[in-house]
């Protein structure tokens, strides 16, 4: 995997890992917030909410000053630790399932993981955007042929948390009306590599922290964050890819209508082989349009958007 990302380092300080977000703006003052063992993601305190690299490696312990923003990383980390102590409880004694009992539990779990994306982010949008590309991600697949139900389960799973990086990039970028200036959109691009060092360390997201990385690579290798092409890429972000496209022109949003399933499968198949992985463009466009219709309305009647009090 390569090494670096843009506008992302590995350094070292003080004999700790230290991963370090570049700072763009200038800010002088930073906070640790630990992501892994002896690795820590620094978050400057200023008036603007960014993240940044810090000026040495000193620890601060005090919390005053941090954005919302950042305070939100801190809480995401530790909603993932209790997520993962409560997978553990779930399947300590799945030993004896068979493959469609294994898959039950790994279905009640994510369900479960949509008050997680809703705590994480209140814009309702992202939480039901995240319902609906699960949803298509696994017609694409049972389409192509994937039988395992494990392997659907954590598509599932990372289709749902594929975004979960945004809660490190600002407010004032991720609801801009207006174009997003150069840095902004370097900015955007740091959310797949923030999203996967948030869950990188849990076992049960190995696959699901394949789409979460990889969502945003293009089949010709002009995506980020790494450039990857072919099937130097996850099928299951190649999968995804599509899945996400066909969402995101087929959903209303506040500056326009959604557009129709047949709009979406012509934009499709305009980006075979550029954006898209041609061969799953093919499976794609041999889906009738009712069954992805289908598919939104029984998202649509089983849309979980829960409220955080």
């Amino acid at each position: 995997m390569p090494e670096t990302a843009a506008g992302l380092k590995k350094t070292q300080a003080e004999k700790e890992n230290l991963l370090v977000i570049e700072d763009l703006r200038g800010a002088r003052t930073a906070f640790p917030l630990s992501l892994s063992q002896n690795e820590y993601l620094f978050a400057l305190r200023g008036n603007e909410d960014f993240l940044g690299s810090p000026k040495s490696g000193a620890h601060y312990s005090s919390w005053n000053g941090l954005s919302t923003r950042t305070h939100k990383i801190f809480l995401a980390k530790e909603a993932m630790k209790d997520l993962s102590h409560w997978y553990e409880q779930i399947f300590r004694d799945s030993d004896g399932l068979d493959e469609e009992g294994f898959a039950e539990k790994q279905r009640f779990f994510n369900s479960n993981l949509i008050h997680f994306i809703a705590a994480t982010d209140d814009n309702e949008d992202t939480v039901g955007h995240s319902q609906f590309v699960a949803s298509y991600a696994l017609l694409l697949a049972r389409e192509l042929g994937v039988e395992d139900q494990r392997y659907l389960v954590d598509l599932e799973r990372g289709a749902l948390l594929h975004d979960i990086g945004k809660i490190g990039i600002p407010e004032s970028i991720l609801r801009k009306k207006g174009p997003l200036t150069l840095i902004e959109r370097e900015i955007i691009k740091d959310h797949p590599l923030l999203g996967y060092k948030l869950i990188e360390e849990f076992s049960f997201l190995e696959r699901a922290a394949q789409v979460v990385l990889f969502h945003h690579e293009h089949f010709t290798g002009m995506g980020y964050p790494y450039g990857l092409a072919g099937e130097q890429i996850p099928l299951e972000a190649r999968i995804f890819s599509i899945a996400d496209t066909m969402d995101a022109i087929t959903s209303d949003r506040p500056y326009r209508k959604g557009r129709s399933f047949e709009e979406a499968r012509r934009e499709v198949e305009r980006f075979s082989g550029s954006q898209f992985d041609p061969q799953l463009v093919e499976v794609f466009l041999s889906i009738p349009q009712e069954r992805w219709q289908k598919a939104k309305l029984d998202t649509l009647r089983t849309l979980r958007l829960p409220t955080i009090h």
